[in-house]
Formats: structure tokens, sequence, C-alpha cells
């Protein structure tokens, strides 16, 4: 095989990634809390013929040979910076507004209650059951932590819901009548807990907005001590609102016509090399 077909081959392969990266990209542009994805290309190893050597009046030589080998992808980075916020009007809806802060603010802890695995995710979509335990609305019910454990909004049976607020610290106030005091009462019940991370590049995503930060006992992505939301850099908590993708389609349009075109290039390098081994082949004859 000719240096050239194995060079071609490399940039399809690299470049199909890239696509797949891209097309996922466009396909998540609606997914809650979604954070998308870059493929970053590096050139592979070289085969060094011949390397710049000193002769013996100390002037180096310049016949240098040094052939590449191709491209692959070195590394696929996420992109934390914060989507869009969008106002729905329910009460367990909540967005982390981080804007330029670091990793954009944070993320939300959420636990397995049966395995006691934790994910972070900035899809604030949480609903109350009927234990008052706060859970992801989707089919994991994950609880969503507080700085004291699970956060709960359960209210007593001398009492009556009228409002459940969250404030920008993330402080959870419930409003309720108290039918033996026969009055209105604000009462605090928990604070959602905020997580942002040193390393935020080595986590790992799971699937439906998740992310993880390795096995039991692992810390692999650098947890920050800080846990209370507006504090340091961590975002504020917004309610009745919700975080959607920070896919930018018309970055991603543009890219993927130069991966199209990059493409086409790699492909004309394997179709001429294959025709250059063609002719030599038919030299025999």
């Amino acid at each position: 095989m000719i240096p050239s077909l194995h060079n071609g081959i490399t940039a399809l392969k690299s470049l199909s990634q890239g696509l797949q990266i891209l097309g996922n990209n466009i396909a998540n542009v609606n997914s809650l809390g979604y954070k998308s994805s870059r493929a970053n290309y590096s050139d592979n190893f070289y085969l060094h013929l011949n390397d710049a050597e000193s002769g013996a009046d100390g002037e180096p030589s310049n016949n240098i040979q040094q052939h590449g080998t191709g491209v692959h992808v070195g590394s696929v980075s996420s992109n934390f910076n914060q989507g869009t916020i969008e106002v729905t009007g329910l009460d367990l809806d909540l967005a982390i507004q981080g804007e330029a802060l670091p990793n954009g603010g944070g993320f939300f802890e959420v636990t397995d209650p049966v395995t006691g695995e934790l994910f972070y995710t900035r899809a604030g979509a949480f609903e109350a059951t009927n234990q008052g335990f706060v859970v992801t609305r989707d089919q994991y019910r994950y609880q969503l932590q507080g700085v004291d454990n699970a956060l709960t909004v359960a209210v007593p049976e001398t009492q009556t819901l009228l409002a459940r607020r969250v404030e920008e610290d993330g402080v959870i106030n419930l409003v309720v009548h108290d039918s033996a005091q026969k009055k209105d009462i604000v009462t605090k019940v928990g604070q959602v807990k905020l997580v942002n991370f040193l390393s935020p590049q080595y986590l790992r995503r799971v699937g439906n907005g998740f992310y993880s930060n390795g096995k039991a006992g692992q810390n692999i992505a650098g947890i920050s001590a800080n846990p209370v939301p507006a504090t340091g850099s961590n975002g504020k908590i917004k309610q009745y609102a919700l975080e959607m993708s920070n896919v930018d389609l018309t970055n991603e349009f543009a890219s993927m016509i130069s991966h199209q075109r990059s493409f086409q290039a790699g492909s004309r390098v394997v179709t001429t090399s294959d025709m250059i081994l063609s002719e030599a082949v038919n030299l025999k004859r």
C-alpha cells in the first residue's frame, strides 16, 4: 500500500467520526441542558527518513525527509457554556443562570435512590412525588440533592400547600395555609445543591443529559467544595425556567460543510492512489 492511500483512509475515518459528533449535536438541538461536543484533529506520527544533523563543520544538513502518516481524532471536547433559558411557568422547573461563570455555573446533583449512584445534569425539569421528594421528570426518577441530602417538599396534613418558591441562592420555601393557626405561613424546607468541577472535561456522558464523575469513590473531574448557588463560581437558580441546548446551528452547519469538503478531498486522495496502484500493476503486463 502506498502511503498516500493510507493517509486518505485516515482522513475518511477521522472525518466520519467528526461528522458523527456534528450529527449528534444537531440531533440534540432541542434537548434540555445538552452541551455540544467538538472533535479535535491531530496529525499522526511521522516517518523520519532523514533528520537534521550537524556535519563536521557544525552546519546542519538540509536534506530533511519527514513523511506524515495521516490524521486522527486526538480528543473530543465538550462546550459547557450556558444554553438559552426558556420560561415554562412550572414551579419545579429550575435553570442554572451561570452565563460567563466557569462551566456555566455548575450542575444539579441527582442520585439513583436504588443504587445510590450520583449523576450531574443541567436539565432542571423536576417534579414532586407523593412522598414529597423532588425527582427528575423522566423514567429514571432520580432524586434531586440538596445541601443536606435529598430534597423534599412534603407538607404536613394540617397544612395546605399554596405555592413553592425557589430563591436565587437555592433556598426552597413553601407557602402553606395552616388550619390550626388559621393563617398563611412561609416555611424553609431545604436548599438546592450545585456542584462545580475543576476539570469538567473529564466528566463522562451517560445519556439523558446526565454526567458521571466516575465510579463510586472516584472524583476524576475534581468537585469544588462550594455547594451553595449564587456564591463563588456557582450560578443562580432561576425558577419557572429550563435551560435548553447550547448547540449553535449556524456553526454546526458551517462545520458540516467544511467536513464535507474535507471528506471529498480525502476520497479524492484514495481514488488517485488507487489509480496509481492500478497503473503500477499494469506495468508488468
